[in-house]
């Protein structure tokens, strides 16, 4: 498996240029079993305000070593992911998912070599999916996620710049 460098270590790259880097706001956790992971960024949010995405749809697709990232609004009233979603998304080759909102099945995920931040943890599920607008710029955490952007994460946090970092991998 690749390695990736710190994201505090990527930071300091960019004290030069405060402006060509974002960081997420405090407050996210990690919960998967990956406990580094970078990639591509894609995107999705449910199409009206309050639903529940369906990440199914979005984890079936081969990932090609990107990371999802999720708008679930930073609602608490269900997990946005759990294990067998986590698990379809490791198996079609996602290096990673970040959620605005939370997830379940804990002890599973930690097991999956797939990368997960999520606000917190909630064992509820939606009873029902709605529609979902993906590939579309995303704001939340005092940052913008936006499609074919790279992001890095670690247990310190999640780093987005615009341009992949070459030497990122060992």
């Amino acid at each position: 498996m690749t390695t990736m460098m710190p994201t505090a270590d990527l930071f300091d790259r960019f004290l030069s240029r405060p402006d060509a880097i974002q960081v997420l706001a405090p407050g996210w956790r990690s919960f998967g079993g990956r406990r580094a992971y970078f990639g591509q960024i894609a995107t999705m949010a449910p199409a009206e305000r309050g639903g529940a995405a369906r990440l199914r749809d979005a984890l079936s697709q081969p990932g090609e070593g990107r990371v999802l990232v999720v708008d679930g609004e930073g609602l608490d009233h269900w997990a946005v992911l759990g294990d067998q979603l986590a698990a379809l998304g490791q198996r079609q080759g996602w290096s990673g998912i970040v959620l605005n909102g939370y997830v379940r099945d804990t002890a599973i995920l930690r097991t999956l070599d797939i990368g997960v931040h999520a606000l917190g943890a909630v064992p509820s599920r939606p009873a029902q999916f709605d529609a979902v607008e993906r590939d579309l710029p995303l704001s939340f955490g005092r940052m913008r996620f936006v499609p074919g952007d790279w992001l890095y994460a670690d247990d310190d946090g999640v780093i987005v710049c615009a341009e992949r970092q070459d030497d990122i991998g060992a």
